[in-house]
């Protein structure tokens, strides 16, 4: 197992070299393809990426938003990884809700809203954003997990460590088949797990997205 050469990146400006990146990947697809899709993580590291995508002057109208993973909460609590985004992002952007597929956090059977988002999802994603927590999961697959086994499905409700324990995650078929893949870490707290990690250590869900580009800032990368 191998990936290619981590970027290391000042943290005063991971967000704007993340957002470049995004944008660069997403103009890269659209060049082939009428439309392109982006699929989006939740969580702290992101927020400021999100915010210096939304001023990047892109065809927005051709894009569609998508999500990695969700919480089983309503779109409007503070731990719905699709409110996030719509602060940073979707707001500023002003995109139709005709762009924007949602998992949908608030339905009760969530077997069901695995599926019916799996049905949303394109044969493939184009550009798929990844965070990572300091126990090396990603999206919401965790470490001893199941759902790390999973070769058909494309969408999961799982129970996680943390609360809200629910949750919607795409799984490793789909971000293993994802045109362009970024992991963007930062912080001190992850510095183990990116460096377990970065050495094929497949006890870590963020080991076996193998197709991915990592871009950390100096304190994950324990520098």
């Amino acid at each position: 197992m191998s990936f290619a050469p981590p970027r290391i990146v000042p943290s005063e400006s991971l967000a704007q070299e993340a957002a470049a990146w995004m944008a660069r990947s997403l103009q890269d697809a659209l060049a082939s393809r009428p439309r392109a899709s982006l699929a989006l993580s939740g969580g702290g590291t992101p927020v400021p990426a999100y915010r210096a995508l939304a001023e990047l002057k892109l065809p927005w109208e051709r894009v569609d938003i998508f999500f990695v993973d969700e919480r089983f909460v309503p779109p409007d609590h503070a731990d719905s990884n699709y409110r996030l985004v719509e602060d940073s992002l979707l707001r500023p952007l002003r995109l139709p809700s005709s762009q924007v597929f949602r998992m949908q956090g608030e339905r009760e059977d969530r077997d069901a809203a695995a599926r019916e988002y799996e049905a949303t999802l394109p044969p493939v994603l184009d550009v798929v954003l990844l965070g990572m927590g300091p126990d090396g999961h990603t999206a919401s697959l965790f470490p001893g997990h199941p759902a790390l086994e999973e070769r058909e499905r494309r969408v999961l409700a799982v129970v996680g460590p943390k609360p809200p324990p629910w949750r919607m995650t795409l799984t490793l078929p789909v971000l293993l088949s994802a045109r362009a893949v970024l992991n963007l870490v930062a912080g001190e707290a992850k510095r183990d797990a990116v460096r377990r990690a970065l050495a094929g250590d497949v006890s870590l869900p963020a080991a076996r997205v193998t197709n991915t580009q990592w871009m950390l800032d100096p304190t994950a990368a324990g520098r």
